[in-house]
């Protein structure tokens, strides 16, 4: 499976589409940020930043993952990488596993931006705003107006950022499974995850119920966990970890089973 790992890693270093997708979600990571400071110091009004609401973590982690299946699953598909894999030898279920390690690898990098600006904002306590709901990214950065910055409250910041980039790699299995459904339909499987991940996102905000949430807090689906902060407990934090890497296994399981009965030509 190392092996495996490491080809799907020399691919997509040689692939330029990984680095524009990188350098779209670090560009939005930049503008909401600096959006959110400038809001915050009464530079521009709501409604003029209400634009950026589209280029938050929430969105464009959506639209960027859904690529990252295509491209990473489908693709695979498409170029006999993954038919090569199985004639050199490795079973389905570790081609399954080794692809899904570098999908949730990929997913937290392509998070990584976000939390890079969020840290620095924080960091620098410029003061901004929290103009857009559904961003755990922004609330950090809004709450640290509040909360006196100490290496103790940088550090719970810091852990909660990385909490985030595994709750994007267990969100975005499902966008996964659906790649090994569409095998080599690199665009459909793109255009299908999206459209599942954003319904999904309008459900579960659609949920007011406590039977509702109480269920939904035992999913990295949870409306609360875009609401972490300095408060938060460190058993919460450990729960949404232990939910995610169970979803992604979850995930891993449902990918092989579909794999597993399917013909490859």
């Amino acid at each position: 499976m190392i092996n495996l790992i490491k080809a799907d890693f020399y691919k997509i270093n040689r692939s330029m589409i990984y680095k524009v997708l990188f350098l779209i979600s670090s560009i939005c990571a930049a503008v909401t940020t600096v959006t959110s400071h400038l809001i915050n110091n009464g530079n521009i009004d709501m409604s003029s930043g209400a634009s950026a609401a589209m280029l938050t973590d929430v969105v464009m982690l959506s639209l960027i993952n859904s690529v990252l299946a295509g491209q990473m699953v489908c693709g695979d598909f498409e170029n006999k990488l993954i038919q090569s894999s199985l004639t050199g030898c490795s079973g389905r279920f570790t081609v399954v596993c080794a692809k899904m390690f570098t999908y949730s690898v990929m997913v937290g990098i392509m998070t990584l931006p976000y939390a890079i600006c969020t840290i620095v904002g924080v960091c620098m306590g410029s003061g901004f705003s929290a103009p857009f709901s559904a961003s755990s990214y922004l609330k950090i950065l809004f709450e640290s107006n509040t909360v006196e910055f100490s290496a103790e409250s940088l550090l719970k910041y810091i852990v909660i950022a990385v909490i985030m980039m595994l709750v994007y790699a267990a969100q975005s299995g499902i966008m996964f499974v659906i790649g090994f459904f569409m095998k080599n339909k690199a665009l459909i499987t793109t255009a299908i995850s999206f459209i599942i991940s954003t319904l999904i996102g309008m459900s579960t905000s659609m949920i007011t119920s406590n039977e509702g949430n109480e269920f939904l807090s035992f999913t990295p689906y949870s409306g609360d966990i875009y609401s972490l902060g300095n408060e938060t407990e460190a058993m919460t934090l450990v729960k949404i970890a232990l939910v995610c890497i169970a979803f992604i296994s979850v995930y891993t399981g449902i990918a092989y089973a579909a794999f597993k009965k399917s013909e490859i030509k």
